[in-house]
């Protein structure tokens, strides 16, 4: 039943040449036409960005390669239950323009981290700014990786010299171009994962009868799912923990997180940058959607044969099915299957990119400055960052590829940040009596309470939907999928260990007392978060007898606005008070009169309207 694996053709190998020559290109170009080398330009491309190629950056960034392979595999084994993440997508990019920016663009901040000192101190922001460098090259070094392990897997492309080259590429054109190359390659990369997933939705179509045929097929299999309306802590997917973790992740990445804060700081304005992030916010959720119809496809087409639990399956994670669907149905079409290759490597390009550029930023201004003030870091020194983060990159890939279960891991870390980092500057920007010792032990405690929960084994087996497996024992041409495979070197690791969004064991273990779903760890500790951050800072300021006044400048204008408003009340209805009177506000007038209240005992009115 096994056939060779799907050889390349030279169409195939142009096309990947030429995306890696365009994105190298870009960087070049800005090399030779950029006048003014300061860390600014470098860093930040100088503040005189436009909207539209910040909002692709914004997506392209965001959407990882990881995103593009494990939510198509997400709908194939659990159905549409995490489609409903996309609600928090929507509105996660408004609600962290108003909150956050104004904050960023007010104090002129370098990376977000430079704000936390501001607000508390240098403690904070070198915790929260080692926290995020740790994280995120971990979940760089497996953006690399983990597209590059499911492409060998059915190509005869390698996984180490993809690894390699995709990490150079990268390196090259993030050390020479900076921020304004890393901006542009964002968009020509975002334009290709498009491409990649229209191809294959209209592949998919074409093959199955047709957009409605393919829902048809999923309703049956049970792939249609709405979410139930629960709190339950123990159900695997509810309406509210997948609304919620969509909201929180993304707004801890928006406002928390340099690698998308530096993008949005390249604008030259506030309203802009508000703009900017508002644009991506359908573009994410237009890329999770079609990433979505294309996990339904994948089970339309897979659904009489399982390439998973198949005999001689060339596959070994549901990770691996868009690679496998590429090479099964496109391979007739000279040089399809090598745009939809560049379109996953695309999306690993950028992902890597911004991260290499946003890590160095990271290094030079929250450690190097911050540790020796009177340190002059040039552009230079900034390449030298950039090119030493990016060797570091791929190093950490082959330690993840020679140790599989550190890919878990490092999901698992990344995840276990996002409640604690969004906590801290929740904090920062809506508080007023928060303190450093406070904040820092809101952070340690929450960070405590998510790896405790991220580490501890799962104790609820979530299984997978109904699968079937009834391949043809020969003839591999008769089969619903043409197989095109060898086995690869390691088969039993997977990209993800069974799927790359949920880390959920298959086999059968018995339930113990308690169960809770992964959807609330980030949820949990943000909580803790806020509550252990705000009475630790109480309980400081009482030890010490006084409390640091804030400067506005430092608290979101969200905060600001609702304080404002309800000191302007509270002084209202005392000033009123003291003549004993009362606010009287005749609606149909639209104007607030003070009445003396001896003069209307009889009937008192308030309809106080703010």
């Amino acid at each position: 039943m096994t056939q060779e694996k799907f050889v390349l053709s030279a169409f195939d190998y142009l096309i990947f040449a030429a995306t890696l020559a365009i994105s190298s290109g870009i960087g070049l170009f800005f090399q030779l036409t950029t006048k003014k080398k300061t860390n600014e330009e470098y860093l930040l491309a100088g503040k005189d960005m436009t909207v539209l190629p910040v909002a692709f950056s914004l997506m392209a960034t965001f959407m990882s390669a990881t995103v593009l392979m494990g939510i198509p595999a997400e709908m194939y084994l659990y159905g549409t239950s995490m489609a409903f993440m996309n609600v928090g997508f929507a509105i996660a990019p408004i609600i962290t323009a108003y909150l956050f920016l104004p904050i960023f663009f007010a104090n002129d901040v370098s990376t977000a981290y430079e704000y936390l000192e501001k607000r508390f101190g240098k403690t904070t922001r070198r915790i929260i700014s080692a926290m995020f460098a740790f994280q995120l090259m971990l979940f760089t070094a497996a953006t690399l990786y983990a597209p590059a392990l499911a492409l060998s897997a059915v190509t005869n492309l390698s996984m180490w010299m993809s690894v390699i080259v995709i990490g150079v590429v990268c390196t090259f054109y993030c050390t020479l171009g900076g921020m304004k190359a890393v901006l542009w390659a964002d968009v020509f990369q975002a334009v290709l994962m498009f491409a990649t997933l229209l191809t294959i939705v209209i592949k998919g179509c074409l093959l199955l009868g047709g957009i409605g045929k393919i829902f048809e097929v999923a309703n049956e299999g049970g792939r249609l799912i709405l979410p139930e309306f629960s709190f339950d802590l123990e159900a695997h997917y509810t309406m509210f923990n997948v609304c919620i973790q969509g909201i929180l992740v993304t707004m801890s990445a928006y406002g928390g997180s340099q690698i998308q804060v530096q993008r949005l700081m390249t604008l030259k304005n506030l309203n802009k940058s508000k703009l900017a992030s508002i644009i991506s916010a359908p573009m994410v959720v237009a890329f999770q959607l079609l990433c979505c119809v294309c996990g339904l496809i994948l089970y339309a087409y897979f659904r009489d044969c399982d390439p998973i639990t198949s005999d001689n399956s060339p596959i070994h994670s549901a990770d691996q099915l868009m690679p496998l669907f590429i090479t099964s149905t496109l391979r007739d079409l000279p040089g399809v299957p090598g745009l939809c290759i560049c379109g996953i490597f695309s999306a690993s390009l950028s992902t890597v990119s911004s991260a290499i550029n946003s890590l160095a930023a990271v290094t030079s201004e929250d450690f190097l400055k911050s540790i020796y003030p009177k340190l002059n870091i040039t552009v230079f020194h900034n390449k030298i960052l950039s090119l030493m983060i990016g060797a570091l990159c791929v190093g950490v890939s082959f330690l993840i590829a020679s140790l599989g279960s550190l890919v878990k891991m490092t999901i698992i870390i990344v995840g276990m940040v996002a409640g604690p980092n969004l906590g801290v500057f929740l904090l920062a920007a809506c508080t007023t009596e928060t303190n450093e010792e406070g904040a820092v032990l809101g952070v340690l405690v929450s960070l405590a309470l998510a790896a405790c929960l991220s580490f501890i084994p799962e104790n609820k087996t979530h299984k997978f939907l109904p699968l079937s497996n009834e391949c043809p024992a020969s003839n591999a041409t008769e089969s619903n999928f043409t197989v095109i495979f060898s086995s690869i070197q390691n088969p039993t690791t997977s990209i993800y260990e069974n799927s790359t969004l949920a880390f959920i064991s298959e086999t059968d273990i018995e339930k113990k007392p308690f169960y809770l779903s992964y959807m609330w760890i980030s949820s949990l500790s943000l909580v803790t978060c806020l509550v252990v951050g705000y009475i630790g800072s109480l309980i400081v300021s009482c030890i010490k007898g006084k409390s640091k006044e804030v400067p506005d400048i430092y608290l979101s204008p969200v905060r600001t606005w609702f304080s404002k408003k309800n000191s302007e009340l509270s002084d209202q209805v005392k000033e009123n008070g003291t003549s004993n009177g009362i606010i009287h506000v005749h609606k149909e007038q639209k104007e607030i009169n003070v009445v003396n209240s001896k003069d209307i005992e009889s009937e008192i009115q308030c309809d106080t309207k703010f």
